[in-house]
């Protein structure tokens, strides 16, 4: 996505960063302040680049299965990631949210595969400033041939058929390639806007202008029925204690929050930068994500 505001600097960073692949992933779970045997509600983070959904998958489904987690605050703060790592997310969140209430909390960004997951949720519920939507699919390549010629590099390529180096950096894109990686994105964009449309149950039409790839804030979210209603984080546990019919007094057990995604692409410890380099093979450093 491009920004051309000033405000939004920092969120075209953080879009720079994600092109790199729909497919990188959702935030992993980070730890838990405390457990209850009690009645009680349980916050899930999700932070950070959506990469791998595992860890996220399975406290999702612990909360399920757990009798004494009555409901369910999901705390988005993610830009987006991989297709696929967003799709098993939103299929976790959809099962969780038929046995106990669930609320999606867009804090910062939740936007794109963050949305794409928040839209399992009994209701989403995000700030007026919040950044979210931005429903649409993207796939880069870089196009280094000319670079390599000019230093003397030639690569030679033996492949078993025309497309398996389709996206390779090491060759101009060929017309049939720029066809084929068409065809994959507007399949992928096609099941996401069918889950905007099914689960928020917003005119086709209207989806023709909201589903074009566009960021909203929390308010314009609202305005156009993506979203359910705005609030802050405090709001969500107030929102959810009300679904689940707990008491005031009822414990909220808490994930600890990641440190901030700056840091943990830049520190080797954490994710770092190597979880965003080209997925599959060298032949095909191909990537599709919702930005």
């Amino acid at each position: 996505m491009k920004l051309r505001t000033l405000g939004l600097l920092s969120l075209a960073a953080f879009a720079v960063v994600a092109s790199c692949g729909v497919g990188v992933g959702i935030g992993a779970w980070s730890g838990t302040s405390g457990t209850s045997t009690a009645p009680h509600l349980q916050v899930v983070r999700l932070e950070g680049m959506i990469v791998e959904p595992t860890k996220t998958v399975k406290k999702l489904i612990a909360a399920r299965k757990d009798s004494t987690v009555k409901g369910v605050v999901l705390r988005i703060e993610t830009p987006g990631g991989a297709v696929g790592a967003s799709q098993e997310i939103f299929d976790a969140v959809v099962a969780l949210s038929k046995v106990k209430p669930v609320v999606a909390s867009i804090g910062n960004l939740g936007a794109s595969g963050g949305y794409y997951a928040a839209l399992g949720a009994t209701r989403i519920m995000a700030n007026p400033g919040s950044l979210t939507a931005s429903i649409g699919v993207i796939s880069q390549f870089a196009d280094a041939h000319e670079l390599l010629e000019k230093v003397g590099v030639k690569m030679e390529t033996v492949k078993s058929g025309e497309l398996k180096d389709a996206g390779s950096p090491f060759r101009a894109m060929a017309p049939k390639d720029r066809t084929y990686f068409q065809g994959v994105v507007n399949d992928v964009y096609a099941q996401f806007r069918a889950e905007v449309q099914r689960r928020r149950k917003v005119d086709s039409l209207a989806l023709d202008t909201l589903a074009d790839g566009r960021v909203l804030s929390g308010s314009q979210a609202k305005r156009a029925r993506l979203i359910d209603t705005l609030g802050g984080y405090e709001d969500a546990i107030a929102l959810t204690r009300h679904l689940a019919k707990l008491p005031e007094t009822a414990t909220v057990t808490e994930d600890i929050p990641k440190s901030s995604f700056v840091r943990r692409l830049l520190d080797p410890e954490e994710e770092g930068l190597s979880r965003l380099l080209p997925l599959g093979d060298n032949s095909s450093p191909v990537q599709f994500r919702v930005p």
